[in-house]
């Protein structure tokens, strides 16, 4: 039995696709510690796994922070940052708390950790302790390379598709997006803006950390590790065709189907009475779960609304998040129900189809329980790309949130629920799926039995 350390962010995704992991590796007879910089001490310990807090992460630090007068010029800034260099190493050091984590993780004497591939700090203070590392992610390959097959996971190219999925211009994007990785970084230091990046890269060099093997990036934000093993909570088989780097492994989605259920008792009754709807009156219910949507998107949901009111065969359940007012929407239609929060796989367990922005947690959810997609993507983060993939291999369609009509959408939603071949192609996933559920994760990893 080995001891894994697994420390994630404890963001809400994040959250339950890691508890999942970690319940794989302790079914396979590991002892788990479960460690995160957000407090999430409750629901990871009532799941039965032992708990440690971790200090925040430091996210910028400034001159201020560094002991300049506030307000200091930009002249005086530089002079500042000349002058006391060597001093500033041991204070950016202290305020990015490394020794803090270097200790608490020390303390725990794991075998091996796994960890966010965003917690670069915590990944080199676990260096530092000669304790053998594994990546964690829940995003799908981003590299350059392998023949120019594979774009930028910020955007929605196909290859093969087009203008924008040629070699030339998916080469164009991988440029672009290098040069503004390069040209933040020249900015930030430009600025007085770079002592995090610089301080962990400071440290890492101290603790002979390979500096070659820590390439730039914006996603995730600073660095990402290719030489470093890595666990990609998603399915090869759902990815572009490219030769991935040789230390990422693809182990499959990883839905907590056993997480909480906090429904009030009104929303669990409001629930109940629309499935017995969608049940005896044959209808089909689509699941509109964009709750990280902002105010902004207030237009694209009063255009999905406006598609559906005089559609009697469908019913919609829309979940706003806590950024979006319910007031805001007058005159709704009988058949669409707005909701601040759902339990998201109770409601996917009846849904004929589901609309996101483009998470990968809802879309493995999805897969989860073979249901179609129309992925409006929040053009943030991996969105983009995971959009992509799912039109590509057909498991749904993506739309454009700011450019689609009413009548696009709606065109939209009748295609999926009209064409088997959506079903069948989650069907043929759902299986793909299972298999990796097979996988025995301690072997990928080569941990004591």
């Amino acid at each position: 039995m080995a001891h894994v350390a697994v420390i994630m962010t404890g963001l809400t995704g994040n959250l339950h696709a890691s508890l999942e992991l970690a319940s794989r590796f302790k079914k396979e007879g590991n002892k788990i510690t479960y460690l995160a910089i957000r407090d999430v001490k409750i629901k990871v310990e009532n799941n039965g796994f032992n708990y440690i807090q971790l200090p925040e992460i430091t996210h910028s630090i400034s001159t201020e922070d560094l002991g300049l007068t506030q307000g200091a010029t930009w002249f005086k800034k530089f002079i500042f940052s000349l002058r006391d260099k060597r001093n500033n190493h041991k204070k950016i050091e202290d305020l990015l708390k490394l020794e803090e984590y270097k200790n608490i993780i020390a303390s725990i004497k794991p075998d091996i950790t796994i960890i966010d591939r965003e917690l670069h700090d915590i990944i080199f203070a676990v260096f530092s302790l000669k304790i053998p590392i594994v990546i964690s992610t829940t995003w799908f390959s981003n590299k350059m390379g392998s023949g120019l097959k594979l774009p930028p996971i910020r955007t929605n190219i196909i290859p093969g598709k087009g203008i924008k999925g040629t070699s030339l211009f998916i080469l164009f994007n991988w440029i672009y997006i290098k040069l503004k990785v390069r040209a933040r970084i020249i900015a930030n230091k430009i600025f007085f803006k770079d002592y995090r990046r610089q301080g962990l890269l400071n440290y890492a060099n101290k603790v002979g950390f390979p500096i070659k093997e820590i390439v730039a990036s914006n996603l995730p934000n600073l660095f990402v590790y290719p030489y470093i093993k890595t666990l990609s909570m998603t399915m090869s088989e759902m990815d572009f065709n490219h030769i991935p780097d040789k230390e990422l492994h693809y182990i499959g989605p990883m839905v907590f189907e056993s997480r909480d259920n906090n429904a009030s008792s009104k929303i669990s009754e409001k629930l109940k009475t629309i499935f017995n709807q969608k049940l005896n009156d044959n209808k089909k219910l689509i699941f509109c779960s964009v709750s990280t949507l902002v105010s902004g998107d207030i237009i694209f949901l009063k255009k999905l609304i406006s598609a559906v009111s005089n559609v009697n065969n469908y019913q919609l359940i829309i979940t706003l998040g806590d950024k979006i007012d319910k007031n805001i929407f007058k005159n709704t239609p009988e058949n669409v129900y707005l909701f601040n929060w759902v339990p998201q796989l109770e409601v996917l367990k009846h849904a004929d189809l589901n609309i996101n922005h483009g998470g990968i947690n809802s879309i493995n959810e999805c897969i989860h329980f073979k249901v179609p997609m129309l992925v409006y993507s929040g053009k943030n983060f991996d969105q983009n790309g995971c959009a992509a993939r799912i039109h590509y291999h057909r498991l749904g369609i993506m739309g454009d949130k700011d450019k689609d009509s009413s009548k696009e959408i709606k065109e939209n939603l009748e295609t999926i629920l009209s064409n088997k071949i959506y079903t069948e192609n989650l069907n043929k996933f759902n299986k793909i799926y299972l298999n990796y559920q097979q996988k025995n994760l301690s072997k990928i990893l080569k941990l004591k039995s």
